[in-house]
């Protein structure tokens, strides 16, 4: 059943009154249950996204990768996603900020073997050397990144990316591209909100008031997109009626070139 549909519908009419802000919508591939129909998954919102006419920003781990680069129909696939418009960045869950949360850790980081727990040690998969070796094999330029870093696991940012993406909280959902130096590297740091059912009004509220100088991006899983189809669409339906001819709907890459920073 479709939720708060009407709602979002006048929430729409009202923004598109005025000037819609600049939206993103990014998806976080988890470096769990990787596997041909998570990828079917993830291939279907693809789809559904492009019907709509609105760029993703997919977020890879390396798992995900190692899945799309043992395929050449799933490369060629992804081949054709960059082709029409989406872009693929990468996403990465760095040890210690998993270790005091319920994610997973992905197996790769730049923090020595030596400093990691004894039980932690065996699941170490390689450096972030390693996972970007594996990201820049998929077609298109990786531009974006959503690290999960903080304290010791600023170690793993990766120079070669220009963008990094974080943020949960419906208050995260508007941001303003901003020039940052992680790990000596210099980056432009943008932010996104968690899209669920819980924040979906909240969510479309921020976006109706947002204002035509702000970035919005919202986030999701691609598990959450099977389980919530409806979610999507009627997100979908919001940003489209707001910007019917597509002008400001965009990648994170592409969005945070409109704002030019030293």
């Amino acid at each position: 059943m479709k939720t708060a549909l009407a709602c979002l519908a006048l929430l729409a009419a009202a923004v598109s009154a005025a000037a819609a802000p600049v939206s993103c919508f990014v998806v976080h591939a988890e470096p769990t249950g990787v596997d041909a129909a998570a990828f079917a998954e993830l291939a279907a919102l693809v789809a559904l996204a492009d019907g709509y006419v609105v760029p993703l920003t997919l977020l890879l781990t390396a798992q995900w990768a190692d899945l799309i680069l043992a395929d050449p129909q799933r490369i060629a696939a992804v081949a054709l996603w960059v082709a029409s418009g989406h872009e693929i960045g990468v996403h990465h869950h760095a040890y210690w900020a998993t270790q005091d949360r319920g994610a997973q850790w992905d197996g790769y980081t730049n923090v020595p073997v030596s400093d990691l727990a004894p039980s932690s040690r065996r699941n170490f998969l390689g450096t972030m050397d390693d996972f970007w070796a594996a990201l820049t094999s998929l077609p298109g330029e990786r531009r974006t990144g959503c690290l999960g870093l903080g304290g010791e696991d600023e170690v793993d940012w990766i120079c070669g990316l220009s963008i990094s993406i974080s943020g949960h909280e419906v208050a995260d959902a508007v941001s303003r591209p901003t020039a940052v130096t992680i790990h000596g590297c210099a980056a432009t740091q943008v932010y996104h909100a968690l899209l669920s059912p819980a924040s979906q009004a909240a969510l479309a509220q921020a976006f109706a008031t947002a204002g035509d100088d702000a970035l919005f991006a919202v986030v999701l899983h691609v598990t959450d997109a099977a389980r919530y189809p409806d979610l999507v669409t009627d997100w979908f339906d919001l940003v489209t009626s707001a910007d019917p001819e597509g002008l400001r709907r965009m990648t994170v890459r592409d969005a945070v070139s409109l704002w030019p920073l030293p």
